[in-house]
């Protein structure tokens, strides 16, 4: 599905609404799928962002353990845990329509 999404945290620290505001979105498809080789060892739900273009690299981490926060007409938030350099922080995108 061909969304913004927009990082609610920086590792782990959540942005304030003034900061999420400034933040530019990323454009992507939003794909869910389920893993089973995850850093956490384990079977996971997993959200990536899949560049507009076939060849564009993922400019957000991976979110494990992906679940739907909360939906509307217009979009919706996935929560999960994204490893940046080996160590785990909690993460939410808010996604939207364009």
């Amino acid at each position: 599905m061909h969304m913004l999404v927009t990082p609610m945290r920086v590792r782990g620290k959540a942005l304030t609404p003034k900061e999420r505001r400034r933040y530019r979105p990323i454009k992507g498809n939003v794909l869910v799928n389920s893993e089973s080789d995850t850093p956490m060892g384990r079977a996971a739900n997993v959200a990536r962002i899949a560049g507009v273009m076939p060849l564009d690299i993922e400019q957000l981490p991976r979110l494990l353990d992906a679940t739907l926060a909360g939906m509307a007409p217009t979009g919706f938030v996935l929560s999960g845990i994204e490893y940046i350099d080996g160590c785990a922080y909690a993460q939410s995108w808010w996604c939207r329509l364009e």
